[in-house]
C-alpha cells in the first residue's frame, strides 16, 4: 500500500475542514465482537470513520446506505423495489441488509461524543463527554497498514483497551468511542479478545462527515439506561415485541426447541458468556 502523505495533507486542510465539516482522512476497519447466540468471538463488521482535527464520525456504509435511502419516500420505494426483486429472484444474499448498529459523532470543538443505537425494536441517542483518558503508553512497536505504531492501554466502562496508535497520522481519534492518544488508532482490542478493531485501508478524503440519516426516530436516553434496555432485551428478546403486539389481536411470538418446549427467554446466551462493549452498567 502506497503511504500517503497525510501530515502534510492535514495542515493544509484543517482550516478549510472545520469550517466546512468535512473529513481529511476515511479509515476502514474491521470491528470484531461476540455472537450473542453461542458467545464465540465470530461477528465481523465492517465501518469507517470519517474524521478531520475536530469532527467526526465512525459509522456502517451498508446502514447508512439503507438509512438514506429510507429518508425520503422515493428511496424507501427503491430499498422496497430492491427487496423484492431479490426475494422473487431467489437472490436472498441481494437482500440489502445493515451491517452495523451504531454511529459515533465525535466534537472536540463542543467536547461531545453523541452515540445512535437499537435496543431491540427501539432506537435510542445519548450524548457523554470524552473521557479524560488515561492512557500508559509503552515502547512497544508494531506495523499497521504501512504505519509504525506505538502500544497503549486503558481501563474505559468496565473493560481494558489495548491499542495501537500513529504518531505519523496527527488526528487524536479512533474506531467507536476511542481517542485521545497523540495519534490515529489503526488497532484496538480488549484485553480479553471479545471486541476490537483493525484498520484495513485510510486515505485522504474531502467527503463530507454528514448528518444521521432518520436520526428524528432516536429517543433521547443515558449511557447506561440504553445500555440496560439493550440488556433487558437480549435477556427477553420476545417479552417487548408480544407486550406491544398481543393487544391488538396478534399471535403471541414464542420458539421452542426440537422438543416442544418453550425457550423464547433463551435465545441468546447470558451475560456471563457475551456482554456488551461496555460493562459498567
Amino acid at each position: 500500500m502506497k503511504k500517503i502523505s497525510i501530515l502534510i495533507a492535514i495542515c493544509l486542510a484543517t482550516i478549510a475542514a472545520v469550517a466546512q465539516q468535512k473529513a481529511d482522512i476515511e479509515v476502514s476497519y474491521t470491528a470484531f465482537s461476540p455472537n450473542f447466540k453461542n458467545g464465540d468471538v465470530d461477528v465481523k463488521k465492517n465501518y469507517v470513520l470519517l474524521a478531520n482535527t475536530s469532527e467526526s464520525k465512525f459509522y456502517s456504509p451498508k446502514t447508512e446506505y439503507i438509512d438514506s435511502l429510507n429518508s425520503t419516500p422515493e428511496g424507501k420505494a427503491k430499498f422496497q423495489e430492491m427487496s423484492r426483486a431479490a426475494v422473487m429472484g431467489g437472490k436472498f444474499d441481494d437482500i440489502p441488509k445493515k451491517d452495523g448498529s451504531y454511529y459515533v459523532v465525535k466534537s472536540t470543538n463542543s467536547n461531545t461524543l453523541r452515540y445512535y443505537d437499537s435496543a431491540g425494536m427501539d432506537q435510542y441517542y445519548y450524548d457523554e463527554t470524552p473521557e479524560e483518558w488515561m492512557w500508559e503508553i509503552s515502547d512497544s512497536t508494531k506495523n499497521v497498514i504501512g504505519y509504525e505504531c506505538v502500544k497503549a492501554s486503558v481501563d474505559f466502562h468496565g473493560r481494558k483497551w489495548v491499542a495501537w496508535f500513529s504518531p505519523e497520522i496527527p488526528i487524536s481519534n479512533g474506531p467507536w468511542k476511542l481517542g485521545g492518544l497523540p495519534g490515529l488508532i489503526l488497532e484496538a482490542s480488549t484485553a480479553d479478545g471479545k471486541y476490537g478493531f483493525v484498520a484495513t485501508g485510510i486515505q485522504q478524503t474531502s467527503k463530507p462527515i454528514g448528518i444521521i440519516y432518520l436520526a428524528d426516530g432516536y429517543e433521547k436516553t443515558g449511557r447506561k439506561s440504553f445500555l440496560k434496555a439493550k440488556r433487558a432485551f437480549i435477556d427477553n428478546p420476545l417479552g417487548k415485541i408480544n407486550a406491544q403486539f398481543a393487544g391488538n389481536g396478534m399471535t403471541v411470538l414464542k420458539v421452542k426447541n426440537q422438543d416442544g418446549a418453550d425457550i423464547s427467554n433463551s435465545i441468546f446466551v447470558m451475560r456471563t458468556v457475551a456482554d456488551f462493549i461496555e460493562t459498567d452498567y
